[in-house]
């Protein structure tokens, strides 16, 4: 199952990197609801594997305003016979300066095959991001915080579990880098690496390391055309080959 794995173009491009970006994208660190400063609607595409059938769908609105900010998105991921759908609502606030917090609810289902039919469950899901130093931040999240599982036939079958804890550092105005450590349960540990350098306000050059079991690089861009922000990731896997990642987000009150 890929829940809890959706990545967007700024995550895929970093290597997987979550927990410390700055990305506009409602992404895997839910505490990205809470450092929003515009409502926005976003959407990106991810394939992996250049197989239509192994893409992931994903559409999101945010309300960003100075007391609590809301966010809904869903998601699809897989084909006609077996594909599986979330809905996620989050609330989110920035406790200025030190500290982002946001919760999330999701709601999903999983289609099996014609015979089984659908199932479904929900989740909570918990992230934030603190701001201990000027130049530092520190994320952690968790997926799944409620061990949510699908009944399937006469079994639990449960949700991913993830936990992530990542730091990022401002090594100049224009260049984060970030390290993140995830560990979803009866899983190995994984590890990301990733950086963004702001050339100049209209373009963002990123690259990052996905190490679990091997090394997957990765690569993108960022481009901002005055309410517009349009990203690009690839990452290069050494079993399954290219995984793309491109998205939009229109900024309605910048």
């Amino acid at each position: 199952m890929q829940y809890g794995h959706h990545h967007d173009p700024i995550s895929v491009a970093m290597g997987n990197a979550s927990c410390c970006i700055s990305s506009h994208y409602l992404g895997t660190n839910v505490a990205s609801v809470a450092l929003q400063t515009s409502s926005s609607v976003q959407t990106y595409l991810q394939n992996k594997a250049t197989l239509p059938t192994l893409g992931l769908y994903n559409v999101g609105l945010v309300y960003s305003n100075r007391y609590v900010n809301v966010a809904c998105k869903g998601n699809f991921h897989g084909f006609d016979a077996y594909h599986e759908f979330s809905a996620e609502v989050s609330l989110g606030h920035f406790f200025k300066p030190y500290i982002a917090i946001a919760l999330q609810a999701s709601y999903h289902g999983l289609y099996q095959s014609p015979k089984n039919g659908y199932v479904h469950s929900g989740g909570l899901n918990i992230g934030l991001q603190a701001f201990p130093f000027k130049n530092m931040r520190v994320g952690f999240s968790v997926y799944n915080i409620t061990f949510s599982a699908f009944k399937i036939n006469t079994e639990n079958t449960r949700l991913p579990v993830i936990f992530r804890l990542g730091i990022g550092y401002h090594i100049a105005q224009k260049v984060l880098i970030t390290a993140d450590a995830n560990k979803a349960l009866d899983q190995p540990f994984a590890y990301s690496i990733g950086l963004d350098y702001q050339v100049i306000k209209a373009l963002a050059l990123r690259t990052g390391m996905y190490v679990c079991q091997g090394i997957t690089p990765s690569l993108g861009l960022g481009l901002s055309i005055k309410k517009c922000r349009i990203d690009i990731g690839v990452q290069y896997h050494f079993k399954t080959g290219l995984n793309t990642a491109v998205g939009i987000v229109y900024l309605w009150n910048e």
